[in-house]
């Protein structure tokens, strides 16, 4: 179900492609292709979550990455609204709907055998637990290997030396189950495939400040997620390249859309299709930036891949203190000269909501008005359209009179 599924979206990407290329499309093509492979009878297949692991160390192999999370949410019924029927056997087989949408999603998958056996299961302590007890759950079902990559809440020469230590672990985990020798020659190269591609989107983030937008914001914020998957990979850098090229021919054209209003979005965007960014178009309120696109960690070391990639996990900010992560959306809303910020509150994302009213009560105390917009990423049993119609009209309207006032 799930090869022939992204099939079906990867013809219609590449026709697309075909006659134009673009960023966006070829990084849904080239994320659903790897996934087909993952399928495959004489295929090396490693699960990890891209956007909470360093993925530079796994294209260091000749492995097929495989991200359960992402995967399960492109899924043609997640994208359409009717995500529910794949949770529906995860809830009949005794799993709460109190747990995260993304989760039940995949032990439905797995329930249903939708997903790929694997030769080993990565996951990390952060962004959530649910992950990793998820990764746990599929990995028992296959009878393979559950890996859990743990980042401490601190950066210090010890945790550098703790972290850099688990990937070397790691690092002898995949020579076991590929067959092949790590090559340093090679995962250097990872790792400065994957500086260039930063250097390319700190470019792509300052061309995004101009205005009118002239990126879409919603769009960035999938690539800084899905998108994940592929840093240290050439992929990567020619993602960023032919968006690069879109945005510059946007901002000397002059085709960006008219915009009233600039809001700052975070921390992700839904997977199901929803009112949201309908009715922001409509009144010409632009997702100018999103947390997840914006580059967060120093260049790597190429010399000492192991500490730079460990350093890289420390530094998300999804780890450790929230002291960070509103120091970097406070700058964020200062660089893009936004109007208000947008917090897109999922119910069972308990980390993540603790730590808005730290964050909210930092960017009010600059003045700049914060929504925090509930609903869900791929549950629409979770999302109303009219609440939502109206939670996003009246900040509209609060924008609004903050401008003509």
């Amino acid at each position: 179900m799930m090869p022939s599924s992204y099939q079906n979206i990867i013809t219609l990407v590449d026709y697309k492609l075909q006659q134009r290329p673009r960023g966006f499309e070829y990084l849904v093509k080239e994320l659903l292709s790897m996934f087909c492979r993952a399928f495959d009878a004489d295929t090396t297949t490693v699960y990890a979550s891209g956007y909470a692991f360093p993925m530079e160390l796994i294209w260091a192999f000749d492995v097929v990455p495989f991200d359960l999370e992402i995967a399960c949410n492109n899924l043609p019924q997640v994208i359409v609204g009717s995500g529910s029927s794949l949770m529906t056997p995860a809830e009949n087989d005794g799993y709460s709907r109190s747990i995260c949408s993304f989760h039940r999603l995949i032990i439905g998958c797995l329930v249903q055998d939708i997903l790929p056996r694997a030769d080993l299961y990565l996951t990390s302590s952060y962004y959530c637990h649910g992950k990793a007890k998820v990764n746990e759950i599929v990995a028992d079902h296959f009878e393979g290997e559950s890996i859990l990559f743990d980042v401490p809440h601190e950066i210090s020469d010890s945790s550098i030396k703790y972290v850099a230590g688990q990937l070397r672990s790691i690092a002898a985990r995949l020579e076991d189950v590929s067959g092949q020798k790590l090559d340093m020659d090679r995962l250097q190269e990872a790792i400065g495939s994957s500086n260039r591609a930063r250097s390319s989107l700190v470019q792509m983030n300052e061309l995004m400040k101009a205005g009118p937008a002239p990126y879409d914001g919603v769009k960035a914020c999938l690539l800084g997620l899905a998108g994940a998957m592929f840093w240290g990979s050439p992929i990567r850098e020619e993602i960023h390249r032919l968006i690069i090229d879109e945005i510059k021919e946007r901002i000397e054209a002059g085709t960006a859309r008219p915009e009233s209003h600039r809001v700052l979005w975070y921390p992700w965007v839904p997977v199901q299709t929803t009112n949201f960014f309908k009715i922001l178009k409509a009144n010409q309120v632009s997702v100018v930036m999103v947390e997840a696109a914006r580059v967060w960690w120093s260049e790597l070391d190429e010399d000492n891949p192991f500490e730079a990639l460990a350093l890289k996990a420390l530094q998300n900010h999804h780890v450790g203190t929230s002291d960070g992560r509103i120091e970097a959306l406070q700058n964020i809303a200062e660089e893009y000269d936004v109007d208000g910020v947008i917090h897109f509150s999922t119910p069972a994302c308990y980390h993540e909501n603790a730590s808005f009213r730290l964050v909210s009560d930092a960017l009010r105390a600059r003045g700049i008005p914060l929504l925090d917009l509930e609903a869900d990423m791929s549950d629409e049993r979770n999302y109303s359209p009219s609440k939502t119609e109206t939670k996003l009209n009246a900040f509209v309207e609060l924008l609004q009179a903050r401008t003509s006032g």
